[in-house]
């Protein structure tokens, strides 16, 4: 056992699995502490809400908020690890959506509320999930990556290195990762699919080749799955129907249900005492409690798509978003192709999902995806992101989520100007 504490905070003694073990072994001391103790506060706050349902003349002395000046304008602190409806709709989606149930490793019915903790966005779970696993470790990322995962292990106290999954010609190499991996030590993987920029998606083999990958060397896999459900071509998976034991996935509302603003993310694992006990420890001491009127609006959206799934429908809301991102894709591609760039992620025809496209600069174009984009920009013709910040020199991510096929149809005339620019000017 690592410690005589360890026990204590593993409130299901099936939960003591490798997820559990590595994050009590990798996190400060400092957090321990956190994660070990009991508030006080939401304690008292729980049991005083049951009293007072049964009982109306019991006074509640233990509120921290305003209340009762104008009751239309209040809105008041929700529960730490989310609401409770919430929680159940996110994991009985998961569960249906990428078919969980019946997996080693998973409830025989699925994921239920336990396994589920609501957070202020993706960037917050992952920020947290990081605390636990980063600290004074070496985290494996992709080639490509978000740029925001290198700070967020940074801040951590993490140190990032690149692993690459992939051979050459694009084939998922157990061999070449695990010498990356046993050259650093690396402890945790950061994984991300459909990958930002690209759209790259894992076949259900290399998945299932990347969970005994994970197994033989002791790896905690991290899987960022906000774009999950944004598949255009196969059926989604999540990584965690293939390695339970040892995968944390963060996702959240912000692209499949239109309300990035919301900043409603949430943290998905199979151990319950991973995401109803530690998780929202942690979510107390950071930032109290998510966003209570995002979560609300979620719980609007998210119970006809549980209805749809429950039904044996394709979920109706993001299965018309898709038609229409798919649309704007196929749009894209077409427009970039007719100008000379070539897609950059493993798919070389049809990125599989998420919502970018990552495409290299023509071969005559001779600066670099910085300079291009500066350009583009003093022209004000377009704005691009430089791929050089996801670790793709020369290539740029185009988002075609925000145009309307209208204006991808535009960006075609606009691009020739920028590339006619370059072609008819030296540039140093």
């Amino acid at each position: 056992m690592l410690n005589d504490n360890f026990e204590h905070v593993v409130k299901d003694p099936e939960d003591a699995t490798p997820l559990l073990e590595c994050a009590w072994k990798f996190m400060p001391a400092g957090m321990r502490e956190t994660i070990a103790s009991e508030p006080i506060i939401p304690a008292v706050v729980a049991r005083a809400k049951a009293i007072a349902a049964q009982n109306p003349d019991f006074i509640r002395c233990d509120q921290g908020q305003v209340v009762g000046i104008f009751p239309k304008k209040e809105i008041y602190y929700g529960p730490t690890a989310g609401l409770e409806e919430l929680r159940e709709l996110i994991a009985r989606f998961w569960t249906l959506a990428y078919r969980l149930e019946g997996r080693p490793g998973i409830p025989a019915d699925g994921l239920d509320k336990n396994h589920v903790a609501i957070v202020s966005g993706a960037t917050e779970g992952l920020a947290i999930v990081m605390r636990l696993f980063a600290y004074q470790q070496n985290v494996g990322l992709m080639r490509l990556y978000w740029s925001n995962y290198r700070g967020i292990i940074r801040n951590a106290g993490g140190n990032p290195i690149v692993v690459n999954l992939f051979d050459k010609n694009d084939h998922f190499s157990p061999e070449i990762a695990e010498r990356v991996i046993k050259t650093h030590n690396i402890t945790s993987l950061l994984i991300n699919f459909p990958v930002n920029p690209s759209g790259d998606v894992l076949t259900d083999a290399e998945m299932a080749n990347l969970a005994i990958l994970a197994r033989r060397l002791g790896l905690i896999i991290i899987s960022d799955e906000v774009y999950n459900y944004l598949r255009y071509e196969g059926e989604p998976q999540s990584m965690l129907g293939f390695a339970p034991e040892r995968t944390v996935v963060v996702s959240s509302a912000s692209k499949e249900y239109l309300i990035p603003g919301a900043r409603v993310g949430y943290i998905l694992s199979a151990n319950k005492s991973f995401t109803n006990h530690w998780i929202p420890n942690l979510i107390r001491s950071s930032s109290s409690s998510p966003n209570i009127l995002g979560q609300r609006r979620l719980i609007e959206i998210l119970r006809p798509e549980v209805n749809d799934l429950e039904n044996h429908r394709p979920p109706g809301f993001i299965t018309a978003i898709k038609e229409e991102l798919k649309r704007r894709r196929d749009l894209m591609i077409s427009v970039l192709k007719a100008k000379g760039f070539t897609l950059a992620g493993r798919d070389k025809d049809t990125p599989s999902g998420a919502i970018s496209v990552l495409a290299k600069l023509p071969d005559d174009i001779k600066v670099d995806d910085r300079t291009f984009v500066e350009k583009a920009m003093e022209l004000e013709k377009f704005s691009v992101i430089p791929a050089s910040v996801f670790g793709a020199p020369g290539c740029l991510r185009f988002g075609y989520a925000g145009m309307t096929p209208d204006v991808i149809k535009k960006l075609s005339q606009k691009l020739q100007d920028v590339l006619d620019f370059f072609r008819n000017h030296s540039v140093s």
